[in-house]
């Protein structure tokens, strides 16, 4: 993993909308340190943690997004520790890189998907294709040079309103 995997291009509000989480020892979790620009949720329905989303997330009815990761967390291989997380909300338009730059057209536009993490950084996979029942991403635009994808988060798979 590496750091800004995801970042912020736009914030409609006045400051970034961000909140400490806790997060479970590396042993306990088996998760790994995060980094600035990771996307991670809630560990489970009821549950006290975030962790790491995985390739295929998120998704309605299955994941609780918490947002992207504004810093790296500070748990050990023991002890729990915090990562500050900016807050999914409504109108923020995030970036990231394209599972298959090659695959960026217009076709894509307001698709909805989910990110790929097959490689050790996370992708928006744009060419999953669109499921907008269950895909928690909406694409809102790509730059094919750089090899991009700026999209939204969807309320239903985060905080604001799980379908879990």
């Amino acid at each position: 993993m590496s750091r800004n995997d995801v970042t912020l291009v736009y914030n409609p509000y006045a400051s970034t909308p961000t909140r400490e989480f806790v997060v479970e020892d590396r042993t306990t979790s088996s998760d790994t340190v995060m980094y600035p620009g990771e996307p991670v949720k809630i560990n489970g329905e009821g549950a006290n943690y975030v962790i790491h989303l995985a390739t295929g997330d998120p998704e309605y009815g299955t994941d609780i997004m918490a947002g992207i990761t504004a810093n790296g967390s500070t748990e050990t291989s023991t002890v729990d520790g915090v990562v500050d997380v900016i807050l999914p909300l409504p109108g923020i338009i995030w970036r990231g890189k394209a599972t298959d730059s090659t695959a960026l057209a217009a076709g894509i536009l307001y698709d909805c998907v989910t990110f790929d993490f097959t490689t050790p950084d996370f992708t928006v996979d744009e060419d999953e294709g669109t499921d907008e029942n269950i895909h928690g991403l909406r694409i809102m635009g790509y730059d094919s040079d750089e090899g991009t994808v700026d999209f939204m988060i969807k309320p239903n798979v985060t905080l604001l309103d799980d379908l879990v």
